[in-house]
């Protein structure tokens, strides 16, 4: 019996050891492309952003952010400013925006949109400066948003400027250095409370590469508060390209075999590879550090799979509940709403408004977020994993579950309980234009509920 009690003492350690303070701030969206696809207009629209329970938006956005000019139409881009800075295909692609954004008859700043979505979902916002030019855009980006009633929680000091395309158009370390910390510098002067984040390089395990190099004489400057570094799991295996993939090697002998393997690659980012690539940048910069961009490796393989949903799930889960990756201070997820296929929750294909497979269990995340305090994970199994909602009074609310099996799990409890189930008889099948696979929800069951292979569950505890 003894023993007995010093089991269940060492196993409530190991569960509630774990403790992590809820930071809602890690619940972020990205809104790159957004409002040229998506109009805040459409209630419909508006009303499932709503349902996902946004904590935090960033605008403009990454690619876009780097070119984006205050008080112009739609982004206001200089054509002349992204042929001299930019080597990759954003030419392309701000070119589309344009078009896309005359073809809808936009003649206004988006930032006057990102406000009224902001207000509508309570959220806060994270900003993306433009390192190209010495303005004072971002102080009056600032300024337009703090007046609406807006919390601004910091400003990046561009986005993803250590990358080849940039390199190749003559862009350094050094000169980076020079802008963002004449950006930095003149924030703080009016807004010395709000924090900025410089662009850390990919990691290298060579330590004369240009990325290692770059991140080592950042972290030598004192101007910033934090680090951005963006996050996309690649478990397909082919040539990429800014977090995309461009080819698709084949692997298994089918589809299923296929989508095991990427599975495995799946939980082994988000148990191991994740945990010891944010480590990595701590022993670099000691600073707090914002993802302002991640998913699965865009590709059209994986996009809008139930595998998408699942690791998009836990993703946010993880940083949730796990005290081993605190020092991620912020997140949104890339991307609120576009046109791309797999990345964004929203897809336009301009006949009709698609809804990916992560929006419906991102809104069991974005319920319980409102009201937990601290999220607490137990892995039942290398492929089962619960997460535990507690409020400040400690208790207990919801539980999240996931079931990467292809086996069904049986969770017994002896409580009044609703629950809601998104799942799939595969990993590889996709959403509907609906994004449902299948979906089950707000049912009360027995007392013995056997929950689907491949699975996430929200489970809604009824208290007197």
């Amino acid at each position: 019996m003894k023993y007995f009690f010093l089991l269940i003492f060492f196993l409530t350690q190991s569960v509630y050891g774990q403790e992590k303070h809820l930071n809602k701030n890690i619940f972020g969206f990205a809104t790159s492309n957004t409002f040229t696809y998506c109009s805040i207009y459409d209630t419909s629209f508006v009303k499932k952003v709503k349902r996902i329970n946004p904590q935090v938006l960033r605008f403009p956005g990454g690619a876009v952010g780097n070119f984006y000019h205050f008080g112009k139409n739609g982004y206001g881009f200089d054509f002349d400013e992204i042929n001299k800075y930019d080597g990759g295909r954003f030419r392309e692609r701000s070119k589309a925006l344009v078009r896309a954004n005359v073809m809808k008859g936009h003649t206004h700043d988006y930032i006057d949109d990102f406000i009224k979505l902001a207000k509508i979902t309570g959220a806060k916002a994270v900003l993306v400066a433009n390192m190209f030019v010495d303005n004072d855009d971002i102080i009056m980006m600032i300024s337009k948003i703090q007046d609406a009633g807006i919390d601004i929680i910091g400003v990046e000091l561009g986005s993803e400027l250590s990358n080849r395309t940039f390199y190749q158009k003559g862009y350094t370390i050094e000169e980076y250095i020079i802008d963002a910390e004449r950006c930095s510098n003149k924030i703080k002067k009016y807004f010395p409370k709000l924090r900025t984040a410089i662009v850390a390089a990919p990691l290298h395990s060579n330590p004369t590469h240009r990325h290692s190099i770059w991140n080592k004489k950042l972290a030598n400057m004192k101007f910033y508060d934090d680090i951005i570094v963006h996050s996309y799991a690649k478990v397909v295996k082919g040539k990429k390209e800014f977090g995309q993939m461009l080819t698709l090697e084949k692997e298994g002998e089918n589809l299923k075999e296929a989508f095991e393997i990427y599975r495995e690659r799946a939980l082994n980012f988000l148990q191991f590879d994740f945990e010891n690539e944010m480590e990595e940048y701590q022993s670099i910069f000691d600073k707090p550090i914002w993802i302002t961009e991640w998913n699965l490796q865009i590709s059209k393989m994986t996009g809008n799979t139930m595998l998408q949903a699942m690791f998009v799930t836990q993703y946010f889960l993880e940083l949730l509940s796990n005290k081993d990756l605190e020092s991620i201070d912020l997140t949104t997820y890339h991307n609120m709403g576009g046109r791309d296929f797999g990345g964004s929750i929203f897809r336009n294909n301009q006949e009709t408004m698609e809804i990916q497979s992560p929006y419906h269990p991102l809104t069991f995340v974005g319920k319980v977020i409102d009201h937990s305090n601290i999220i607490i994970k137990q892995e039942v199994n290398p492929m089962i994993f619960q997460y535990k909602c507690f409020d400040k009074s400690d208790q207990h609310l919801f539980t999240i579950l996931i079931n990467w099996s292809d086996e069904y799990y049986e969770f017994p409890e002896n409580r009044d309980r609703l629950i809601s189930e998104f799942y799939s008889q595969e990993l590889y099948h996709k959403a509907n234009i609906n994004g449902k696979l299948s979906l089950a929800q707000n049912f009360k069951p027995d007392k013995r509920y056997a929950y689907e292979p491949f699975s996430i569950s929200l489970i809604e505890y009824k208290h007197e």
